[in-house]
């Protein structure tokens, strides 16, 4: 039986967003959660950071498994132990064992996102896959403000652990459904002796690719460090912050035409966008740290996450070009390192102000547009080689045509 691409698109955006709310649940809870175990608010910070850290310990781990046992296989027993894991939290009844069911929870769902990406290049070609990669990473963004709003909404009206009682259920839905409709896709049988730690440092030895990583890194950070600092700064003001929340999801909507962007402008120009917005973003926010205005907060928070909307899928289309063969090997750096810099954003998040965490925000975007410029002119120079490199084979064949 072939299933649409409609429904498999549905499926896997799902799956997508709801793996990646729980990246975000904790921000708005932090001092519920505190409260109802009687830890101070930086422990549930650390089992914050936990989370993240396992998370991005499970990507690079079930990316390499993945090949070997199915990649629909791997989709469907993650929902699974997701949803066991997820139930587990609500258990918790101190800073270890939160620490211990969130890392077990984080490491769970890091079955999803290069098993799916993956599994989206197996099933489809051309178009349909570059629209499918573009929503999944929209549903990522979208889940950083809808991961917040769930897990605050449910807390007001019940208790925080109605939130981990929420997504467990929503887990075993999605293994239930994918078991159901999910198509397989070929195992691999090439089990070859190439160690993935070989890979991995091969990849880090490529500078282009160093300095993506160093950009991915800054990526969710920003995300986790913007609206952490944005919660606190609004504290007492639920409608206000709720208000530049949800109109920043206009934002998202950018990574859908990301494609257009890169066709047209091309890649390092794409980036070059999407850093500007980014620190435009961050300047307007400057005037709200001494006026409070709904509006400044509001187009702060659009321009920011179309920022990241932006600078995702094109971070992505340079490293799977610049890798080449070992594309989902560096995809699954990416995914660690993006994951990586969100499990330390709390940490330094909780440690600032609002204005230091804006000024923190800038310097990492100016690095950014730094390593841009140097990216784009060592582009331009390995281009202008291979001009050269032509020319000469070019003359050669000539000479030897004689």
């Amino acid at each position: 039986m072939q299933i649409s691409f409609k429904l498999i698109s549905i499926l896997l955006v799902s799956m997508g967003i709801m793996v990646a709310c729980n990246i975000y649940t904790f921000i708005p809870i932090y001092g519920e959660i505190a409260s109802s175990l009687g830890i101070p608010s930086e422990a549930v910070v650390v089992a914050g950071s936990s989370f993240t850290f396992f998370y991005a310990c499970g990507l690079l781990t079930f990316a390499n498994i993945a090949d070997r046992f199915g990649k629909k296989e791997i989709l469907i027993f993650g929902m699974l132990v997701s949803a066991l894991s997820t139930a587990l939290v609500m258990f918790s009844f101190d800073s270890w064992s939160l620490s211990i069911t969130r890392g077990l929870q984080g490491f769970c769902l890091g079955s999803f996102a290069p098993v799916a990406f993956s599994y989206t290049y197996d099933l489809f070609g051309g178009k349909s896959r570059t629209l499918l990669l573009a929503l999944i990473n929209s549903g990522f963004l979208f889940a950083g403000i809808l991961g917040q709003l769930l897990s605050e909404g449910i807390t007001k009206i019940s208790h925080w652990t109605a939130v981990f009682i929420f997504f467990s259920i929503m887990y075993l839905f999605l293994f239930l459904t994918g078991k159901k409709i999910l198509p397989g896709t070929p195992v691999s049988a090439d089990n070859s002796d190439s160690q993935p730690a070989v890979i991995f440092f091969r990849l880090l030895q490529n500078k282009k690719l160093l300095m993506l990583y160093v950009i991915v890194f800054t990526l969710l950070s920003s995300f986790v460090v913007y609206y952490d600092s944005l919660t606190r700064f609004l504290s007492g003001k639920d409608d206000l912050l709720l208000q530049t929340r949800l109109t920043g999801l206009i934002g998202v909507s950018l990574s859908l035409y990301t494609g257009r962007l890169l066709e047209k402008l091309g890649a390092y120009k794409t980036l070059f966008i999407g850093f500007t917005l980014a620190i435009l973003s961050f300047v307007i926010s400057f005037i709200s740290v001494y006026t409070v205005h709904p509006l400044i907060l509001m187009t702060s928070s659009i321009l920011f996450v179309s920022s990241i909307s932006l600078l995702i899928p094109t971070v992505i289309t340079l490293i799977g070009d610049i890798s080449k063969g070992e594309r989902s090997q560096a995809l699954s750096l990416y995914s660690f390192i993006l994951l990586g810099g969100t499990s330390l954003a709390p940490l330094a998040a909780m440690k600032l102000g609002y204005a230091q965490s804006l000024i923190l925000l800038v310097v990492c975007f100016t690095v950014n547009i730094l390593l841009g410029c140097l990216l784009s002119f060592r582009s331009s120079g390995d281009l202008e080689d291979g001009l050269q490199g032509g020319n000469k084979k070019r003359r050669n064949s000539s000479f030897f045509s004689l």
